[in-house]
């Protein structure tokens, strides 16, 4: 049996490393109170998202090539590349503080978040106390929030300051640092994911309008094409031209909203189920965080939903009204098809009488140019002392026999055309 030490020759997965690496990409900082934490969520380019990378110290721990661990001075920074965005989070420690800057204002000064699009910018606050924790909020807005698991007290506005940054409050008691750190990172991911799945919804908005005329303008033609019944085939062709503009106009729309949809459908299951890890309790009268943002963003998602089954509905009836319309044009064209060889089918047959006439006309005239010819044998034949008939007598006799042949020859001829057409 081998031991621990022994070395195997095994061959892996080419993307097996990055599975194992996956597994342990998003690990949870433990931390402990009191503490600020910042994390945003970043529209970036790889080069400005390499750049933040670099920032961090040569003590940052790399867990893949998407995400990486590290410390600027007291600061710990998470740094995670997502498919559309870049998230970063800073961890400081207010005991551990070296000097008296705003974290933000650190934040600012070493990374390129100018140079960027926010998503999602909000602040943990980790207190000592549930008034602290009180004192942060602002008293004029409404405060949402609920004991999550474990027992940690969280509230929020979710109001942006006048910075645009949205604060929490966070009183915890008796857990440990891990413990702290793995609420905490679902606290995070349930923020972050609602608002990615939101950004969607003035998409949708956007694309409903168009949707809308769009659905008109099929109704329209639609109507149209059922009235026009015995149309012309050249409104049946403009007609067509119209619904195909419209369907091209359709797909361009569809194009352009689908991965935005399918990511919004995708964050939305996210947040639904960070929501739920939270298992957060209701405290008094105060409406929890998970019921507040369920409240908004369902009714958003399903715009989202909705608009996308209106465009499977609008790409679906312009597919059915085309291919409607595209069986009265062939069956038009078929009417007209077999017009047209009909026609050619009587032409056919007044060609067909005409070539018989001339045929026997034919040989009523070979017939009459070949007694010419054999009248002059049979002139030097009656001049004999023998024949008993005059020439015109057998010029006369002679005239069956010579229409016969005639007749057979030409006959056999056409068989022997006809027989090499079909082969």
């Amino acid at each position: 049996m081998p031991t621990n030490n022994t070395q195997l020759n095994l061959k892996f997965h080419a993307t097996h490393s990055q599975l194992i690496a996956e597994t342990h990409a998003r690990p949870s900082h433990a931390i402990t109170g009191p503490a600020q934490i910042i994390h945003v969520a970043l529209k970036c380019s790889d080069e400005i998202a390499d750049r933040f990378f670099e920032v961090l110290d040569n003590d940052k721990i790399e867990t893949g090539p998407r995400h990486r661990t590290g410390k600027l001075n007291d600061i710990h920074v998470k740094l995670e590349k997502h498919t559309e965005f870049l998230s970063c989070t800073f961890f400081q420690e207010l005991g551990a503080k070296k000097n008296h800057d705003e974290l933000i204002t650190i934040v600012d000064r070493n990374f390129p978040i100018k140079e960027t699009e926010i998503y999602v910018l909000f602040k943990l606050n980790l207190v000592n106390s549930a008034r602290e924790m009180l004192k942060i909020l602002p008293i004029e807005q409404r405060i949402y929030g609920g004991k999550m698991r474990d027992g940690i007290d969280v509230r929020s506005t979710f109001t942006p300051d006048k910075n645009g940054i949205i604060n929490f409050g966070i009183y915890c008691k008796d857990q440990t640092r891990d413990e702290l750190g793995r609420r905490i990172q679902r606290l995070i991911e349930m923020e972050t994911y609602r608002t990615m799945s939101l950004v969607g919804l003035p998409i949708a908005r956007k694309v409903g309008i168009e949707l809308t005329e769009c659905e008109q303008e099929l109704e329209d033609l639609t109507l149209l094409l059922g009235q026009s019944a015995n149309s012309t085939q050249t409104e049946d062709e403009k007609l067509f031209q119209q619904l195909s503009d419209l369907s091209e106009r359709s797909n361009i729309l569809l194009n352009k909203t689908r991965y935005r949809f399918a990511a919004s459908r995708a964050y939305f299951t996210l947040f639904q189920n960070r929501t739920d890890s939270m298992e957060e309790e209701v405290l008094g009268d105060i409406q929890t965080m998970s019921g507040f943002l369920r409240s908004r963003v369902e009714p958003a998602i399903a715009t989202i939903e909705s608009t996308a089954k209106r465009q499977e509905i609008l790409t679906g009836d312009l597919s059915r009204a085309i291919v409607l319309l595209r069986t009265r044009i062939e069956l038009n064209l078929n009417k007209g098809n077999q017009a047209l060889l009909q026609s050619m089918d009587k032409r056919h047959d007044q060609q067909l009488k005409i070539s018989e006439t001339v045929e026997g006309l034919s040989i009523v005239a070979i017939t009459y140019y070949a007694v010419g010819l054999v009248s002059y044998l049979l002139k030097a034949l009656a001049k004999q002392p023998w024949m008993p008939f005059s020439a015109t007598l057998l010029t006369a006799i002679s005239v069956p026999f010579v229409f016969l042949s005639v007749w057979l020859m030409l006959k056999r001829a056409r068989k022997a055309w006809e027989d090499r057409k079909q082969s």
